[in-house]
């Protein structure tokens, strides 16, 4: 049944006369959605880009925040003789969503001032890419009157009625298409362009901003698209702007208050920082009105802060942050390229003396082995290193790597170190030279799939400290710390490598220990998971003095701060389990072995600390009871939710009480039984893999009624949302 306020306020677009022509300023759109549009929902929990407004004719339409700092998720723009209005998801314009008041309205509102103030003569939603095409067309449908009809591509843009408005996703399209979508609007077309510029960024292969279709249209006239994610408010929604100033939230605005202040009030400071962050993100090489400013506004600003630990970089100093932030641009725009040092070398990774020696080696690489190869070398920051590959090999689809932290923590409040200071270069040459602004171990990245062998040579850096457990000795451990003074150093097993500064292992009398228990560890992890125990390639630990998420987390590698350094490298910590470091070492560890054909919605978290809980048992000596899972506030969590009847989101709101459940299942029956279901899940085909959220939950259920021989589909039962059918025994007794 048609919603009768669907009709009646998006019926205005077509009912709606005309008395002369609206103003063309998007201010009168922001006038209108002012007085008659509501905050605006988006469908599914999707999460809209953002859009940067650059254009004296574009303002912002809606807000949301990205870490707290307003950022607009709508913007329209006058654009010569057409207009435009840009929106950062389509979920904004699906059915159930375009149904509430507000959605409506602005929908309204939007093609009205793109039409001009007439009657749109036609609505053309560009189509078959995408759910949005389809789901504007079903609602736009429900309207009397209001003619839609499907354009299929850009080359008949040129043959559309005066007047008529397109609604497309640009980034479907290739750069030439997106220069016919910008002829259309120049020469007074209208265009609702939906654009995800986080997805684009995805799906296009992380390629720079600078190449989104959506940007080469669009960007001429003052709106680009970025790769920030933006949260809705409290409430859950997103705000519609009004007509006030706002300062900071365009290019114009941001640059002249920075221009007239060194230091900002922080919610001014972050708001115009990153609105210019995101501006030097997306702007094309050849700009001549943004990028002289901004260039002028930070030439000598990297010379007068550097961001460290003690003296972290904050919002408020908008120059030295936009600094920064332009010199990694253009670094990461051609990291081949000999580059000077940077002062902010000297917070992380560190710089060797100069004293000591450099050298070129012969590195021998196994290309069965995926991943990183260390070198043993630290390169300097600012000192050219070459590396050689031998003929045939540039074909190999080898890298090379300076730095071992994968962390960018561009977006954080504070800098305590630069934002970044990791980089890979493709091999594609035999020869290639380079020097790092900011240095760091030297590695050869190798892709999965590789064969044979070959041997790179590296040079000049300074020779690193590395233990080799099997290989190096007490003796050449002692020479090494003598020897090889390089800021940073590895402790490498078979199974894992762990990268930390040097000043942390000076101490260090014998590494043996330590990685004899991360050895036990990384066997614990694989046996429970059901992989083999000799991996193709060792995990990676790597402390840093700032991490771009949490307090550690896990991925290749496994980040930990420098604050941990204490007890990660005391062998006696970890096989006591007592300090909650431990369980936090055991829970990254534990992320990377997960399997999410049995990780179903609301349980990242908990089925994780299986491998937590098994390597405090195995490890440690401590039952879960010993653990955080003994406590009292966990037993009352449970007989809470019980006496509530069980409901699922409560279950799953909770992590530890979530992991109560699975607890009472290994104090009945052990490990064993989880070791054999989660071996069965690593040979399922694909035909046999849960199909959905439901089905990894059924699944559980029968897996492990069959392993263990009893019925336990009652008590899995607890974990179903209203409305799913129960979990029953297969009635042919089959592996679901």
């Amino acid at each position: 049944m048609k919603s009768p306020f669907m009709k009646r306020t998006i019926l205005a677009v077509c009912t709606v006369l005309a008395v002369s022509c609206v103003a063309r300023s998007v201010d009168a759109l922001r006038g209108n959605l002012s007085r008659k549009a509501r905050p605006i929902a988006i469908g599914g929990g999707a999460v809209p880009g953002c859009v940067v407004i650059a254009g004296e004719d574009a303002a912002p339409l809606a807000f949301g925040r990205v870490n707290g700092v307003k950022a607009p998720v709508a913007a329209g723009a006058a654009y010569d003789k057409g207009r435009v209005v840009a929106v950062t998801h389509h979920g904004f314009m699906e059915g159930d969503v375009m149904r509430k008041r507000g959605n409506a309205a602005f929908l309204r509102e939007c093609l009205m001032w793109l039409a001009g103030g007439f009657p749109p003569a036609e609505i053309y939603v560009e189509g078959g890419r995408g759910r949005m095409a389809a789901a504007a067309v079903e609602v736009l449908k429900e309207v009397k009157g209001l003619r839609v009809k499907q354009l299929h591509g850009y080359d008949a843009l040129s043959s559309l009625p005066a007047g008529a408005v397109v609604i497309t996703m640009p980034d479907s399209h290739s750069k030439e298409d997106a220069a016919r979508l910008a002829e259309f609007i120049r020469g007074g077309g209208g265009v609702l362009a939906v654009v995800v510029g986080w997805g684009w960024h995805q799906v296009s292969g992380e390629r720079p901003f600078t190449e989104s279709p959506f940007n080469v249209a669009l960007g001429p006239a003052g709106i680009y698209s970025c790769g920030a994610c933006v949260e809705a408010g409290n409430d859950g929604v997103y705000e519609v702007a009004g007509t006030d100033d706002l300062p900071g939230l365009s290019a114009e605005s941001a640059l002249e208050l920075a221009e007239g202040s060194r230091v900002m009030p922080p919610a001014l400071g972050a708001r115009c920082l990153f609105m210019l962050e995101t501006l030097a993100e997306v702007l094309p090489s050849t700009d001549t009105k943004w990028r002289p400013r901004m260039e002028a506004l930070t030439k000598s600003a990297l010379k007068d802060i550097v961001p460290s630990p003690s003296r972290p970089l904050g919002r408020t100093r908008v120059r030295e942050r936009l600094a920064y932030t332009l010199f990694q641009n253009a670094w990461l725009a051609k990291p081949e390229r000999e580059w000077p040092a940077s002062a902010a070398a000297a917070s992380y990774p560190g710089v060797p003396d100069k004293d000591l020696r450099r050298e070129t080696r012969d590195v021998d690489i196994d290309l069965a082995v995926p991943r990183w190869h260390g070198t043993g070398l630290f390169a300097a920051a600012g000192e050219p290193i070459t590396v050689t590959l031998a003929d045939g090999a540039e074909k190999l689809g080898l890298r090379v790597r300076v730095g071992s932290t994968h962390c960018r923590v561009t977006n954080h409040n504070d800098w305590r170190r630069a934002p970044v200071v990791d980089v890979e270069i493709p091999l594609k040459k035999t020869t290639t030279k380079f020097s790092s602004p900011f240095g760091g171990l030297v590695y050869i990245v190798v892709p999965h799939g590789a064969e044979g062998k070959t041997t790179v040579k590296v040079g000049p850096a300074c020779p690193a400290a590395r233990f080799v457990d099997g290989v190096d000795t007490l003796e050449t451990w002692v020479a090494q710390l003598r020897e090889r003074r390089a800021p940073m150093v590895e402790l490498e097993s078979e199974c894992l490598v762990i990268t930390v500064p040097y000043a942390s292992v000076q101490n260090l009398a014998d590494p043996r220990p330590l990685l004899q228990v991360w050895r036990e560890i990384m066997a614990n992890d694989a046996k429970l998971t059901g992989i083999p125990v000799k991996r193709a390639s060792p995990e990676r630990i790597c402390a840093d003095v700032q991490l771009c998420a949490g307090y550690m987390h896990a991925g290749y590698p496994i980040m930990m701060p420098t604050s941990c350094l204490r007890n990660l490298l005391s062998e006696p910590t970890i096989r006591a389990g007592a300090v909650d470091d431990v369980w936090g070492f055991f829970h990254e560890m534990g992320h990377n072995h997960q399997n999410y054909d049995w990780t179903f919605n609301g349980t990242t978290e908990v089925t994780v600390n299986f491998f937590t809980l098994a390597c405090m048992e195995r490890i440690c000596g401590r039952k879960p009871r010993q653990t955080k899972m003994g406590s009292a506030d966990v037993q009352q969590a449970y007989a809470r939710w019980e006496k509530a009847g069980h409901p699922y989101d409560m279950w799953k709101g909770d992590p530890f009480l979530a992991l109560e459940f699975f607890v009472r299942l290994r104090e009945r029956y052990g490990w064993e039984p989880f070791k054999k279901m989660f071996a069965e899940y690593r040979k399922l085909t694909p035909a046999e893999r849960p199909k959905n959220d439901y089905e990894k939950r059924q699944q559980w259920a029968r897996r492990f009624s069959r392993i263990v021989g009893e019925d336990l589909c009652e008590q899995f039962n607890r974990l179903r949302n209203p409305g799913e059918p129960p979990f029953t025994p297969p009635q042919d007794g089959g592996q679901k």
